[in-house]
């Protein structure tokens, strides 16, 4: 699927609590497996782990799995592309003054106001502001 730039500022709004919610449940879920390779550490070392107590972190590890599976299964259905989770970066597949391109957008900015040619990444977003008008469509 590609987007016009209505199209893609459309889906963003559908999608940014989603974005952010995964961002949190990455963090998150980052957290719980320090934990738990804190606790198995532990247990390792001759410490006392409860199996109760790592019953219940291993339980929180995979519900954060799953909950981020759905977001980003759900991200995806939208037609959008993460390219990075922690960044909150999305990408929407374009053609842009005939160049298959991305609208681009990062968690944090107001609205899409940047892209880049595919093949490329972050590093080389420009402005749409910069574009010939005429080249941004609908």
């Amino acid at each position: 699927r590609e987007f016009t730039l209505t199209e893609a500022r459309d889906t963003l709004e559908l999608i940014r609590g989603r974005v952010e919610e995964l961002r949190g449940t990455q963090t998150e879920l980052r957290a719980v497996k320090q934990e738990l390779s804190e606790l198995n550490r532990r247990h390792l070392n001759n410490g006392r782990v409860g199996d109760a107590e790592l019953r219940n972190v291993q339980i929180r590890q995979r519900q954060l799995g799953e909950a981020a599976s759905e977001l980003v299964r759900s991200i995806h259905e939208s037609g959008a592309v993460i390219k990075g989770i922690d960044d909150g970066l999305i990408d929407f597949p374009a053609t842009i003054d005939g160049i298959e391109s991305y609208w681009c957008w990062k968690a944090g900015e107001v609205a899409i106001d940047w892209w880049h040619p595919r093949g490329t990444g972050f590093a080389d977003r420009r402005p749409i502001a910069e574009l010939p008008p005429g080249t941004i469509g609908a």
